[in-house]
């Protein structure tokens, strides 16, 4: 019996950027998730996350433990209930607060989106009181926003996805590729926010930057940074610029994996010969 059931496919784009995260169903009755055939038929390209979903990553992986551990200590045994029926109820409390957090997340990704945009404050409470941080920390850094949710997407090397906001900052007054992340709040000693910094994090950041310099090349010399904002209380955000010099070896690594995807999918989008990825 297969209880956690693998993940889909994840995000597709057109190679002008645009999504086409879903297709219309052969029977004409509404969409459904695109999916790797639909990849090859329309000649698409993975998200950056898409991409990156080949390599481990032992702590979110750890996490999603923790939350099936949980769920079993927590939930109540019905009485006469099975072992498999019980599992099952323990999988579905698991994905719960999974689905739960991923929400709570794109909620205030959102929220981030909008206030960029036009200034706008969430209307949920919980969301603008988490947001509220994020807010302080956008007003006091950023002194130039250049884009907001840019959809790009590299020709050559044929994946894409969407920028969280590419701005110039006022600690390093240069611009900025700014990807937000929620994190359960975490503090030390001294009460300050301690976030987990995952390696995957600059590499999805550097694909990003060079999707985004293959389309504006006037971003060449902009940096990447990772805001990341507490999901469970509000607490000051904590801004990490990950160090240029080492931009070309994590671009490397971005695309080793892209090298490993295109060869467990059998698909090569792009105009880029894999023997070359050297």
């Amino acid at each position: 019996m297969l209880l956690v059931k693998p993940q889909g496919g994840g995000h597709w784009y057109l190679p002008d950027g645009s999504p086409m995260h879903e297709v219309e169903r052969a029977d004409g009755k509404g969409t459904r998730p695109t999916n790797l055939r639909d990849a090859r038929k329309h000649g698409l390209y993975p998200s950056v996350t898409n991409v990156l979903g080949v390599l481990a990553k032992p702590g979110l992986d750890a996490w999603k433990v923790e939350q099936g551990i949980l769920a079993a200590l927590t939930l109540p045994r019905r009485s006469g209930e099975s072992d498999d029926d019980f599992a099952k109820r323990v999988v579905l409390d698991m994905s719960q607060q999974v689905r739960d957090a991923a929400n709570l997340g794109s909620a205030i990704h959102r929220a981030i989106e909008l206030y960029a945009q036009s200034g706008a404050i969430p209307e949920n409470r919980k969301v603008r009181e988490l947001f509220e941080p994020a807010r302080q920390w956008f007003d006091a850094e950023v002194t130039q926003v250049h884009a907001v949710e840019a959809a790009v997407a590299h020709p050559e090397w044929g994946y894409a996805g969407r920028v969280d906001l590419v701005a110039t900052l006022r600690s390093t007054g240069r611009p900025v590729v700014v990807d937000f992340k929620s994190q359960k709040t975490r503090t030390n000693k001294k009460g300050e926010f301690t976030p987990a910094y995952y390696e995957v994090w600059p590499l999805q950041l550097e694909a990003y930057r060079q999707a985004l310099v293959a389309k504006e090349p006037r971003f060449s010399d902009a940096d990447t940074a990772s805001v990341v904002i507490g999901s469970t209380e509000p607490v000051p955000v904590v801004l990490k610029v990950w160090d240029p010099l080492e931009a070309p070896t994590r671009f490397r690594a971005f695309l080793a994996a892209r090298r490993l995807w295109v060869f467990t999918k059998g698909y090569c989008p792009g105009h880029r010969d894999e023997s070359s990825a050297d």
